[in-house]
């Protein structure tokens, strides 16, 4: 596994809905990559994440590498990026002929 260098942004999974959440400022969690809180300090990073994970509201809490480019941050890899833009167009059909999985 590559080692998380700086800049990185907070991420989890919603408790309740499993939708994904990204920390913003002032330690609100936010349904979008874009108003996420960029940390160039990974220490600091480090122990806000540890400081926020509630495991009464929110699972699976990690740093997430970004890079900055004109545009603002965008995911360093390809999972992430895949997260932050949401469900996927294409789902599979249930035995019912109804949609359950998003892929």
């Amino acid at each position: 596994m590559a080692k998380l260098v700086a800049p990185v942004v907070i991420t989890a999974n919603c408790l309740a809905t499993g939708a994904v959440l990204y920390l913003g400022p002032a330690r609100r969690w936010l349904g979008n990559f874009a108003g996420a809180q960029v940390y160039e300090d990974l220490s600091a990073a480090t122990a806000t994440a540890a400081d926020v994970d509630d495991p009464g509201a929110v699972i699976g809490v990690e740093l997430v590498a970004v890079k900055i480019s004109g545009s603002g941050a965008e995911p360093r890899h390809y999972r992430e990026a895949i997260r932050a833009c949401g469900p996927g167009a294409y789902a599979l059909p249930g035995e019912t002929g109804d949609n359950r999985v998003s892929v």
